[in-house]
């Protein structure tokens, strides 16, 4: 997977001594299922096919370059490189053991280790992710998924204690200075007068804090803890934020490393909301059956799962369930949205930002949804038209983020009704609403209009969308 690796990131690493995190090689090796000597041989042939003459293929190597005491001979590289996928440019301008992160990340993502250590080389792959879009393809599903959730579980229920670093010590009062800002950060998650770019933005910085201070600082166990939580927070962000911008695989990658990060943590809160954040992405990758396994595993990991994230929850169950073909199950899982949704106007355990009239105009677009699974066109076509009022109504003050994937949503709901007037009328909307649309979103726009632009309207629909540009 390519990859625009930040140049702060590379200071990091610089910086970074003495670390218990294992090197990226030993962990791209097993991740191959290969010993040593068996990497050392696929080495030394990769060596020779792209011309670069015979080399020892010596197990002692391999152990040394993982080791960290001796570094591979820049042609060496050049075929380990080829092997895993990174560019010969990448390699010179990284530099060992650097460009290793360029792949490492999904190896990890997908890997069957659950500790303290793959946690945290997993957050610092995730940092890498600021610019990539990745491919459309999902990192981890069906069997492989349910693998991961048992581990993940497992590493809940029994979490690893953090390990101490020694380097220089934090300031005082700074990790207690992060979580205020995380804290900040998160109650605009639902209402924000900021654009999704610029909060995207603002949580990919303090990821990048939380994770430099996770892996460059010297700290005790205790705050070991405390830093992976908040890095854990910060992923978590920038994968919601990375959803709200069109950009769904860069959203599943950061959920992943941030529901290791938490399970390492001990905190079933945030693995269930990463969770959340997953079953999303597998919807709308087709992937109904891992994405009721999601919601199953949330449920499972946190019983006592706030009233707001039932309601997700139960929408998402819903449309899952309507993938499959389950009537009577997604009514079912629909009413139990509805139910809470109704409640949670005086909830004290709903969270801080929780807008409910935002959840409840959600949930409508989540009834058309299944309404049109099943056929109901009159139905879906009355849950749209409850839901467009509040989208593209003006608002003084700030307004919900989700608004330009609330709006893609509609768009396909119209489509799918046949109304190709309605759905230009969705476009022209949701540039009124939100401005340029993110470069992900908009790719999404023009995706679902395409085939389409022999018609007049949807022709100009797509002029418009090229002219307001991108943010």
């Amino acid at each position: 997977m390519g990859v625009v690796t930040d140049p702060s990131f590379v200071v990091t690493f610089r910086w970074f001594r003495g670390s218990a995190v294992s090197n990226p090689l030993m962990m791209l090796r097993a991740g191959m299922g290969l010993s040593q000597p068996e990497y050392a041989r696929l080495v030394a042939e990769r060596h020779v096919e792209l011309g670069f003459g015979q080399m020892a293929a010596r197990r002692e190597k391999v152990s040394r370059w993982e080791s960290g005491r001796i570094a591979p001979e820049h042609t060496a590289q050049l075929a380990m490189a080829h092997i895993h996928g990174v560019a010969d440019g990448d390699v010179v301008r990284l530099g060992w053991p650097h460009w290793l992160y360029m792949a490492v990340g999904d190896g990890l993502l997908s890997g069957e280790q659950h500790d303290f250590e793959s946690a945290v080389a997993a957050l610092r792959g995730s940092v890498q992710l600021a610019g990539a879009p990745g491919p459309p393809g999902l990192v981890v599903r069906g069997a492989a998924l349910a693998r991961q959730l048992r581990a993940v579980g497992a590493r809940v229920a029994a979490p690893e204690h953090a390990c101490g670093r020694e380097g220089p010590p934090l300031a005082r009062d700074l990790v207690e200075w992060l979580d205020g800002r995380i804290s900040a950060l998160e109650r605009q998650h639902n209402r924000s007068s900021l654009a999704p770019t610029a909060l995207y933005t603002a949580a990919l910085a303090e990821h990048r804090i939380a994770v430099r201070l996770l892996t460059t600082a010297g700290y005790d166990a205790r705050t070991g803890g405390r830093l992976i939580a908040l890095a854990a927070r910060t992923g978590l962000r920038c994968g919601w934020f990375s959803h709200m911008l069109g950009e769904y695989a860069r959203a599943e990658r950061q959920a992943l490393a941030a529901m290791r990060a938490a399970a390492a943590a001990g905190e079933p809160a945030l693995v269930s909301e990463a969770m959340v954040l997953l079953a999303i992405r597998h919807l709308e990758a087709g992937a109904p059956a891992d994405a009721r396994l999601l919601v199953r595993a949330a449920r499972t990991i946190d019983p006592r799962l706030p009233p707001d994230s039932q309601v997700v929850l139960h929408a998402e169950d819903a449309m899952a369930r309507a993938r499959g073909g389950e009537e009577c199950g997604a009514v079912r899982e629909l009413d139990k949205a509805l139910e809470k949704t109704t409640g949670l106007g005086g909830d004290p355990e709903v969270e801080a930002g929780f807008d409910v009239m935002a959840q409840g105009f959600a949930l409508s677009l989540v009834q058309a949804r299944v309404a049109l699974g099943f056929g109901y066109l009159h139905e879906a076509g009355r849950h749209i038209d409850a839901a467009m009022p509040y989208l593209i109504t003006p608002q003084a003050g700030p307004r919900c983020p989700h608004t330009g994937v609330f709006l893609l949503q509609a768009l396909d709901a119209r489509i799918a009704l046949g109304e190709l007037d309605r759905a230009v009328t969705v476009v022209h909307q949701a540039l009124a609403a939100v401005g340029a649309l993110p470069p992900g979103l908009t790719v999404r726009y023009r995706k679902r209009l395409v085939p389409f632009q022999s018609e007049p309207l949807v022709r100009h629909a797509l002029d418009e969308l090229a002219e307001a540009g991108s943010v």
